[in-house]
C-alpha cells in the first residue's frame, strides 16, 4: 500500500509540473489550449463519429501505442461546463490510448464560447476527411524500403490493398480458349561469332529464330532496362513490362520515322 501512495505521490507531482508548463505555452497559443488528462476520466466519445476503424485496426493502433507509450497524434477536444474535454478528432486514438493502459495523455483543446456547434461540426468533418492522397509509386517504394515486419504492421499500411494484390479466377477459361504463342529468350554476348553460333545451335535443334526465340545482348542491361520500366511505369508483373517495352519501341520507331520523312522531304 506505502508503494502505490508513494507513486500517487510522485505521479500527482509529476502531473502538477506538467499543467504549470502547459499553462504558459496555453497563453501563447489561444484560442487553442493544450491539458494533460486522465483519458478514461476526463474524455468524452462523440455519440456520433462517421470515421470508423475494424477490430484489427483499433487492435493494432492499440499495440503502437503501448510500445510508444504517448499518442504521437493529439486530439482535439472541446472542454464542457462540466470540465470534461468532447473529443471532436482523436476517438480511437484516445480508445486505444485507455486500452494501452495510458494513464495520462497530451490533448488539445477550445471552448464553446470560441467554437461553437456549427465550427465544432465543421472541425470534426474536416480533421477525420481532409487527410491528403497519396502517390502510391511513393508510397509503395517507403513502405517496401521497411525491413522489419513489426515495422510494417507498425505503419498501419493495407499491404494487400497497397499492391493490388487479387487473386484470380481461372475457372471460366478452358485450354482451348487460350492462344499461347511460346517465346524463348536467348542471351548472349553481342558479337557476330556468337550470334551466329547462337542461330546455328537453334537451327539443328529445328527452332526458327526468326519465329520462335528472341536473341538479345547482355543479360543484365535487359533486366536494367525492364526493371526501370515497370518502375516509370508502376508496373509489377514481367509480361506486362515486356508488352509495355514493346509499346515503347513502337513509338520510338513511329517518331523517328516521321523525323527521316520530313528530312527526306526537306533535301
Amino acid at each position: 500500500m506505502a508503494k502505490k501512495t508513494t507513486a500517487a505521490i510522485a505521479r500527482a507531482d509529476n502531473d502538477s509540473v506538467i499543467n504549470e508548463k502547459l499553462s504558459s505555452i496555453n497563453e501563447l497559443i489561444f484560442p487553442y489550449q493544450l491539458a494533460w488528462v486522465d483519458p478514461a476520466n476526463d474524455c468524452e466519445f462523440l455519440d456520433r463519429n462517421a470515421r470508423y476503424m475494424t477490430k484489427e485496426q483499433l487492435e493494432r493502433l492499440s499495440n503502437n501505442v503501448k510500445g510508444d507509450g504517448f499518442l504521437s497524434q493529439l486530439p482535439f477536444c472541446i472542454k464542457e461546463e462540466s470540465g470534461k474535454f468532447r473529443i471532436l478528432s482523436g476517438n480511437h486514438r484516445v480508445k486505444s490510448a485507455i486500452k494501452a493502459g495510458l494513464s495520462r495523455i497530451l490533448i488539445l483543446f477550445g471552448t464553446p464560447d470560441v467554437f461553437d456547434d456549427q465550427k465544432q461540426l465543421a472541425m470534426q468533418l474536416s480533421h477525420n476527411a481532409i487527410s491528403g492522397q497519396d502517390d502510391v509509386s511513393i508510397l509503395q517504394e517507403l513502405y517496401s524500403s521497411l525491413k522489419d515486419i513489426a515495422m510494417k504492421a507498425y505503419s498501419g499500411i493495407d499491404e494487400k490493398g497497397l499492391f493490388g494484390y487479387k487473386s484470380l479466377d481461372f475457372s471460366g477459361i478452358s485450354e482451348q480458349d487460350i492462344a499461347l504463342n511460346e517465346i524463348n529468350f536467348m542471351f548472349c554476348d553481342i558479337n557476330a561469332e556468337t550470334v551466329n553460333k547462337v542461330l546455328d545451335h537453334l537451327e539443328k535443334k529445328g527452332v526458327d529464330p526468326e519465329k520462335d526465340a528472341i536473341v538479345v545482348g547482355d543479360v543484365d542491361r535487359f533486366i536494367e532496362i525492364m526493371t526501370r520500366v515497370k518502375k516509370r511505369l508502376n508496373i509489377k508483373n514481367r509480361s506486362v513490362a515486356l508488352l509495355a517495352m514493346c509499346r515503347i519501341c513502337d513509338a520510338y520507331l513511329e517518331a523517328t520515322e516521321g523525323e527521316e520523312k520530313a528530312a527526306n522531304a526537306a533535301q
